[in-house]
């Protein structure tokens, strides 16, 4: 049977990254916008998945909205994932478009 082009991919090895480890904020402060976009913007710059392609971050009242062009829907999810996150965050609007399907 071949392959769907289609077909489901995304790193076994997600939760590798060592932010989860680090404590960014205090359980007692409040995430500002500002932060979560400052957040979302270097993890999607340290994700390999993420850091070669042109996402836009912008952050209103807790939500991300996810802008761009990216190369495959692994990066999209990748950079949906990555912002989900974010503590603070309370939605996140996947609006990058994909320009070239993994084949």
């Amino acid at each position: 049977m071949a392959k769907s082009p289609l077909a489901w991919q995304y790193p076994a090895d997600r939760y590798y990254y060592g932010w989860y480890t680090q404590d960014w904020f205090s359980p007692d402060e409040e995430m500002t916008d500002s932060d979560i976009k400052s957040i979302v913007v270097d993890r999607l710059r340290e994700n390999p998945n993420t850091k070669d392609d042109y996402i836009r971050v912008d952050v209103e009242h807790g939500v991300v909205v996810l802008t761009g062009q990216v190369s495959s829907p692994l990066v999209k999810r990748a950079a949906g994932d990555d912002a989900w996150d974010v503590p603070g965050v309370k939605d996140v609007s996947n609006q990058l478009e994909i320009t070239q399907l993994v084949g």
